[in-house]
């Protein structure tokens, strides 16, 4: 159909498509002025993902990540910020919500959860693109009760935000005072065991006798070595002396054995001078040869008591060795005793300190988890709180109007396309050449025309046959 046909067409039916739209827009508008009117509160949530934790001083990695958005969202309008909506704003104690609810679920079920649910099908959270806004709407009849629930929303929210960080903190704070406990306890046993072995052994860990103790066994042994030096040397002249006396060191070096030596020399020499002028019967001779003797005897008596002495001193030597033996020995054993108690009291120290560290350790996080579970600051900050709007956000008085006018003419132009569908006339010209395939020689101007309520009810009667009909291939 052309352009022509179609404006001959509405032209021809003009009074349907008028009434089609004339009553459809009508409806439209109708319907638009008497529906009740809603009103749409605002607020907002920022997020702020940049500053690091006040308390644990690093960044969360999972903040900035996209789903962590979503993530928030989902725990604005979960069950759990709903009931504290609830509460919050005391809504169980509301009669009509209460009536409300006995007459929907007959009273059964739980009466908060029923009224969270109810608010979570009305609270919108969307975020906003391209920053970490998160806008919070709820419509209702009452302006000022939908601003009351989004900005219950919003508290709640920062309620929640805040207990779902320091419960967990909460819980370890707990886990570690019973940890804390416990290693107290094994502190105190441990040092209760090192305490009691200390007075036992008459013992203090960081004593000094251990070093006094070692100093002295290190001396004894110098001592011994040099005594087993001086007892082999006292040895070894006594044998001389005893298996070659004349050539004994100690013996030659004796002053009384070097003088009778000289003397016995010097009277050889006399006795030999007087032996050669007197001969071996001399008086002279005779008594030289008796000190001769006496001086041998004596010399002899003195190479012994030399010798003697020596046994004296070997045999000292030995007895100071064996003596000093015996203290190194016991010495010895002392340290080793000592070394035993210090390194049984090192072990029980060793256990004090690994049990101070294991406390001190849970002592630091569990006093970090106490700073975490009172924390109020949180990385959520309420940006705009809602007000009471003036304006309702529906009905959309122009908006619907606008849509129901265009609404009412595209139905008006299809009803009366179809109307004439089932009612095909000849309109223009041009479709009797086209239908008859002959030139048009004339055509005869209506000299009467009808009246509008006869054309109008001719026109509405489609079982009526007009006058003149389109012809068709088929006929």
């Amino acid at each position: 159909m052309s352009f022509e046909q179609l404006l001959a067409v509405l032209r021809a039916r003009w009074a349907i498509a008028l009434a089609t739209f004339v009553l459809i827009s009508g409806t439209v508008a109708a319907l638009t002025l008497l529906a009740p009117k809603t009103y749409t509160a605002q607020g907002s949530v920022v997020l702020d993902v940049k500053n690091p934790d006040p308390i644990a001083g690093m960044v969360a990695g999972t903040i900035g990540n996209p789903s962590y958005l979503m993530t928030q969202i989902d725990i604005i309008t979960s069950s759990r910020v709903a009931l504290r909506v609830v509460k919050n704003l005391k809504l169980t104690t509301n009669n009509d919500m209460r009536k409300r609810w006995q007459d929907a679920t007959k009273a059964t079920g739980d009466f908060e959860l029923w009224m969270a649910d109810l608010l979570r099908k009305g609270i919108e959270a969307r975020p906003s693109r391209g920053s970490n806004v998160i806008f919070l709407s709820y419509k209702a009849a009452d302006p000022a009760f939908a601003a009351s629930i989004v900005n219950a929303f919003v508290e709640a929210y920062l309620e929640i935000s805040v207990d779902m960080r320091t419960a967990p903190a909460k819980q370890f704070n707990q886990q570690f005072d019973t940890n804390a406990r416990a290693l107290r306890a094994n502190v105190e046993a441990a040092q209760a065991r090192l305490s009691e072995f200390q007075q036992k052994q008459n013992l203090i860990v960081t004593d000094e006798r251990m070093d006094i103790e070692t100093s002295r066994l290190n001396e004894l042994s110098s001592q011994f070595v040099g005594m087993q030096a001086a007892m082999a040397d006292s040895g070894s002249r006594q044998t001389a002396a005893r298996s070659n006396a004349d050539q004994s060191p100690d013996i030659m070096s004796n002053p009384l054995v070097s003088s009778l030596k000289s003397d016995i020399v010097r009277q050889e020499a006399s006795l030999e001078q007087l032996r050669t002028r007197l001969g071996e019967q001399h008086p002279q001779v005779v008594e030289l040869k008796t000190n001769l003797n006496d001086l041998r005897a004596k010399l002899s008596q003195e190479v012994i008591r030399v010798a003697s002495s020596l046994g004296v001193s070997n045999n000292v030597n030995t007895s100071r060795a064996s003596q000093i033996k015996a203290a190194l020995e016991e010495q010895r054993a002392k340290v080793l005793k000592l070394k035993t108690i210090r390194d049984e009291a090192a072990i029980l120290q060793r256990d004090v300190d690994v049990a101070q560290r294991a406390l001190d350790g849970v002592v630091a996080r569990m006093q970090s988890a106490s700073l975490e579970s009172q924390a109020l600051q949180n990385n959520v900050s309420a940006l705009e709180y809602a007000r009471a709007p003036a304006v309702p956000s529906e009905p959309r008085v122009l908006t619907n109007i606008a849509l129901g006018c265009v609404a009412a003419l595209i139905v008006s132009l299809f009803l009366t396309l179809a109307i004439e569908y089932r009612d095909r006339r000849l309109r223009t010209l041009s479709e009797v050449e086209a239908l008859f395939q002959q030139q048009l020689l004339g055509a005869i101007p209506s000299f009467k025309k009808p009246s509008r309520l006869s054309e109008l009810s001719s026109r509405l009667s489609l079982s009526k046959k007009p006058p003149v009909r389109a012809l068709t291939m088929n006929a």
